[in-house]
C-alpha cells in the first residue's frame, strides 16, 4: 500500500516542522512542503497530494485564490483541505471564500 500524500504550504519553516511532528505521530506520509502560494499550486499538481495544509497567509498569493484556481480543474475538485491561521478574522473570510469541496480551518498556534 503506497504512502498518502500530504501537501503542507507554509512560509514559516518551523510551523510546517511542527505539523510534520504531528502527522508523525498520527502516521507514515509521504510529505511535500511548499513556501507560498505559487508552489502549493505547482507542487499539487505535480504529486495530486491526498490532503493539503495550508496557511492563509503567504507570499505570492493567498491561499484561498490559489486553491481556488487549482480547484477548477476537476481532478483537484475532491482533495481536502486544511486552511490554517493564527488570525481569527482569517475564519469570517474562510467562511466565504473557501473553494467548493471538503474544506477545514485550524487556529494557530497548535496544540497537542
Amino acid at each position: 500500500m503506497s504512502k498518502k500524500i500530504i501537501l503542507i504550504a507554509e512560509d514559516e519553516p518551523y510551523i510546517r516542522e511542527v505539523i510534520k511532528a504531528m502527522l508523525d505521530e498520527i502516521g507514515n506520509f509521504e510529505i511535500i512542503e511548499a513556501s507560498d502560494a505559487g508552489e502549493l499550486v505547482d507542487f499539487a499538481r505535480k504529486v495530486h497530494p491526498d490532503l493539503i495544509i495550508t496557511d492563509v497567509i503567504m507570499p505570492g498569493n493567498d491561499a484561498y485564490h490559489a486553491l481556488g484556481e487549482l480547484k477548477k480543474d476537476e481532478e483537484f475538485k475532491n482533495i481536502p483541505v486544511i486552511f490554517e491561521s493564527a488570525l481569527m478574522s482569517d475564519r469570517a473570510v474562510f467562511e466565504t471564500h473557501a473553494p467548493p469541496g471538503r474544506s477545514f480551518f485550524l487556529v494557530k498556534p497548535f496544540k497537542f
